[in-house]
């Protein structure tokens, strides 16, 4: 964890974004980081159900995801600068703790000037999905699968808009990771690619794209590919 950075009370801290199971806030320093907690969810704990029960007598279950996002981003970023391809996983910076439990430090996805980045879907509503977008869309589902990223459940909610250099690019920043028992998906590109594949084709049937599995890649749904 950076020396810079502070430890955080959540109660009082600068809450960016607020969805089921999880919230991302601002930390006290440097400002081109946030911390994500996975938070209990509302509707879950008030009707019962595997999760909470999960929740009180295994409380260390919901932050596993942040161990293994974090080994995953590691993975990910070796393999990026040995294929020279740009990593699509926000980049993680450790653990910290928080009045909330553990938080993962995450690299801040959103404009150069604060605050975090449009969601795909909110993207896509404003209207901003121009050329150079799309293209640049593509260049991230592209890399998801020439990296080997493990994120069944990618999504038009967990993919992020962000400046880096003068540039907007789409980074993935929750749910990635391999959480299966066994471990295939990390290693059998088949299974790895099935659930890239099914996670793109609800990306693009919710924002109103067509997903291409031939091209790996997202069209408009009035015209053909961007190559």
């Amino acid at each position: 964890m950076s020396a810079t950075v502070q430890l955080i009370h959540n109660e009082t801290g600068t809450l960016l974004r607020r969805e089921e199971g999880r919230a991302v806030f601002s930390v006290t320093a440097p400002d081109d980081l946030v911390v994500k907690v996975p938070l209990r969810p509302v509707s879950e704990s008030a009707r019962g159900g595997l999760k909470p029960f999960l929740h009180k007598h295994f409380p260390m279950a919901p932050h596993r995801a942040l161990f293994r996002e974090v080994n995953h981003d590691i993975t990910i970023r070796i393999r990026s600068y040995q294929m020279g391809h740009a990593s699509p996983i926000a980049s993680t910076n450790g653990i910290m703790r928080t009045d909330h439990g553990l938080g993962l430090l995450m690299q801040r996805v959103g404009p150069a000037t604060g605050g975090l980045g449009l969601t795909l879907d909110e993207f896509i509503a404003q209207d901003l999905l121009d050329t150079p977008a799309l293209k640049a869309l593509n260049d991230f589902s592209r890399a998801m699968f020439a990296l080997g990223v493990v994120a069944p459940n990618v999504g038009p909610r967990n993919i992020v808009w962000g400046e880096q250099d003068g540039t907007w690019r789409p980074l993935i920043v929750d749910g990635f990771g391999d959480h299966s028992v066994t471990k295939l998906p990390s290693w059998i590109p088949f299974l790895r690619h099935y659930g890239l594949h099914r996670g793109m084709e609800r990306t693009a049937r919710d924002v109103g794209l067509r997903w291409s599995r031939r091209k790996k890649m997202f069209l408009r749904a009035d015209s053909g590919a961007l190559d």
